[in-house]
């Protein structure tokens, strides 16, 4: 009953802020991710960005106080990955944090000699386990325009992977994916990441993915959403995987535009 009765405060609360039709057209036309899906998908995208806003909280950080017309495009392409797949996904955090640009975030890591290494570094974007969403509206406004980079997606692909733990690009899969088709084909595109990088050839994906497997999946996830004709043609396998995995191919609305 309890789950029943905050259903129903959450829809109403997101028939209150559904944006209006023509500034959400504005904010899908503004990337090509978005613009790229039909009138059906448009529709069930701004209502799923509308329980977004709803059911989420957005705070500005380092000063900055984040307005409607921040929050928005942040929801539209939040919602894209869940476009199929529902909103169960991000259901282990509850809050967007905001920055105006690139924020400072302390880093640990230990090298293959098992020291440990201390630090500030300059972030776009971070996911925490059952924790905040944080992002850089700067690099959100970089988003989703066709050269393979998504920073709402790559965090929210890490939210997906923590589903079931680390994110360590083990996402919970659907029935119609094997694990060890999910295993051995990200096991040999992220190998062959790493021997093109150590081979001092260009990637063929953003060589940030070979920082570890949660990485990979989820620079993989932003290049199946923003450039997918590029992860089909150089990781087919991983694009038919993450294809199942979203219930979308962003190919087909590309042959259909």
């Amino acid at each position: 009953m309890i789950g029943w009765f905050r259903r129903q405060l959450l829809s109403r609360k997101a028939d209150e802020m559904m944006p209006d039709a023509a500034e959400f057209d504005a904010v899908c036309g503004a990337s090509r991710c978005l613009a790229l899906l039909d009138r059906e998908e448009r529709r069930r995208l701004r209502r799923l960005a509308a329980m977004i806003l709803a059911g989420k909280q957005f705070h500005g950080a380092g000063g900055f106080q984040p307005g409607w017309e921040h929050c928005l495009p942040v929801a539209a392409h939040a919602a894209l990955p869940a476009l199929e797949i529902g909103l169960e996904a991000y259901s282990q955090f509850h809050t967007f944090i905001l920055y105006e640009d690139e924020f400072e975030s302390d880093f640990e890591e230990i090298d293959d000699a098992g020291v440990v290494h201390r630090g500030r570094d300059l972030r776009a974007g971070e996911a925490w386990h059952r924790g905040p969403v944080v992002l850089s509206l700067a690099d959100v406004h970089q988003s989703g325009h066709g050269d393979g980079y998504h920073v709402v997606v790559h965090e929210l692909a890490h939210q997906l992977d923590h589903l079931n733990g680390d994110a360590d690009g083990y996402p919970p899969l659907p029935r119609q994916i094997a694990h060890r088709d999910w295993v051995d084909t990200f096991s040999a595109a992220y190998r062959r990441l790493i021997r093109e990088m150590d081979r001092d050839e260009e990637p063929a994906i953003d060589p940030y993915a070979a920082e570890s497997p949660g990485e990979f999946f989820a620079v993989a996830s932003e290049y199946f959403f923003d450039w997918p004709e590029r992860l089909s043609e150089v990781e087919p396998g991983v694009y038919r995987l993450l294809a199942a995995l979203y219930g979308q191919d962003p190919l087909v609305r590309l042959r259909n535009r």
